[in-house]
């Protein structure tokens, strides 16, 4: 962490954001090449090899404006996803160790996740939840500085959208997959990478220089562990058929995730798919004894009753009514909660429908069932306007059509008498 590297790597980061100019010009327009680099070669000791696609220097005026890329607004607003790298309780005893490089100091304040110091965390914000399993799809904020730096090199926040990626596929950094796994969902909290477990000796010139340690702060939105249904999906249909009962609910409730994920990001379809593959696992399975059945059957009518949420948002109240009937009919010891939230969800599907006689029935069997629920009360009343909207439109088309034939019949009978 010696000075001189930091004040190489605050040159890069200035020669990357000014452009061209004098004493700058090696840092030239982007280029495109003809294979990606994966972080794994850019972070190689031995360094890489990649070639330069034809035609792929931009206009130099479109780098300056890339090169200028995060507004000052914007860099202003999200220097932290906390609110400051050091908190003010501890001010103080910051200021009393000033022999200390920055990344010293925090250091001392944080825990050793890597097992040999490679990797350094401090939790700003707790999270909820368990720990992430490996292989999980995890979408995370997160800002990188380097050492002296206020100006993060890399940020998520600055480009406006969060980072989605795999963990242990070699998509991300050795010691950001490292520090991302000790985080529950909603966290925040910051980690210091030592080289080894970023860009090692070589760097990422001209942004990053080699050797040195990163600050990441990183916000874990959401984690869905895709392992177990990913692993189910790759065995051979006869394989699959003889999958321990196990198996199956590992495989189930990990695509039950995915969808519940896909549903908060309202992608109603994608949700759609993964509750139905979740709900074909577990219906086809053999079951040796009652503990399995009742397993069974908690998982598959929580299924039916997401599959009814996602058809009531898709406008489409039938399948809906299909999908309660189906959690309704399963056997097993369900709780109340979830039997009232399948009768509350045919009952509106069934208003939706102006079957208003069924929707009441369905609507009051919720409310006896969770009598304090107060969205059951307002759709009853909702599906009694509809009720009487409807049967005063139902009168008003009758007294029509009565008052047509009336108004038709004696000329009728005067076309006749000619």
């Amino acid at each position: 962490m010696a000075s001189n590297s930091s004040m190489a790597a605050q040159r890069g980061t200035e020669g990357v954001g000014a452009g061209g100019g004098s004493g700058r010009s090696l840092v030239g327009p982007p280029v495109r090449l003809t294979e990606a680099l994966s972080v794994g070669d850019l972070s190689s000791e031995s360094g890489t090899v990649f070639e330069v696609a034809t035609g792929s220097t931009q206009d130099h005026h479109d780098h300056q404006q890339g090169a200028n890329f995060f507004d000052d607004v914007s860099l202003i607003s999200s220097l932290s996803l906390e609110g400051g790298m050091y908190d003010d309780e501890n001010e103080n005893q910051l200021s009393d160790e000033g022999d200390q490089e920055p990344f010293e100091r925090l250091a001392c304040r944080m825990e050793d996740v890597s097992g040999d110091g490679g990797v350094l965390k401090m939790e700003a914000r707790p999270g909820v939840g368990d720990t992430i399993p490996d292989g999980a799809s995890v979408t995370f904020h997160y800002s990188a500085f380097l050492e002296h730096n206020d100006e993060p090199f890399d940020s998520t926040v600055l480009r406006g959208h969060p980072e989605r990626r795999l963990l242990d596929n070699g998509e991300i950094l050795p010691g950001l997959n490292i520090a991302i796994k000790t985080m529950r969902r909603g966290e925040t909290s910051r980690f210091l990478i030592l080289p080894q477990y970023a860009f090692g000796q070589v760097g990422c010139p001209p942004r990053i220089p080699g050797g040195e340690t990163l600050l990441y702060e990183v916000r874990l939105l959401s984690a869905v562990d895709r392992a177990a249904a990913d692993s189910f999906e790759d065995l051979e249909e006869e394989r699959q058929n003889i999958t321990t009962f196990q198996e199956r609910v590992k495989a189930a409730q990990a695509h039950h995730r995915q969808g519940n994920h896909q549903h908060r990001e309202g992608n109603l379809h994608a949700a759609k798919d993964s509750y139905y593959r979740a709900a074909w696992i577990m219906e086809y399975c053999a079951l040796k004894n009652r503990e399995e059945e009742l397993e069974r059957g908690s998982i598959l009518v929580r299924l039916r009753s997401n599959l009814a949420q996602i058809y009531l948002e898709l406008k489409e109240p039938a399948r809906a009514c299909t999908q309660c009937r189906m959690g309704l009919s399963v056997t097993g010891e369900h709780s109340q909660e979830i039997i009232a939230k399948l009768n509350f969800r045919f009952g509106k599907a069934k208003g939706l429908l102006n079957d208003f006689s069924a929707a009441r029935k369905h609507l009051l069997q919720a409310q006896r069932l969770k009598p304090g629920w107060e969205e059951i009360t307002e759709e009853l009343e909702a599906v009694v306007k509809r009720e009487e909207k409807w049967a005063a439109k139902e009168r008003f088309m009758c007294r029509r059509m009565f008052s047509s034939s009336a108004a038709a019949g004696p000329q009728r009978h005067s076309s006749s008498g000619q």
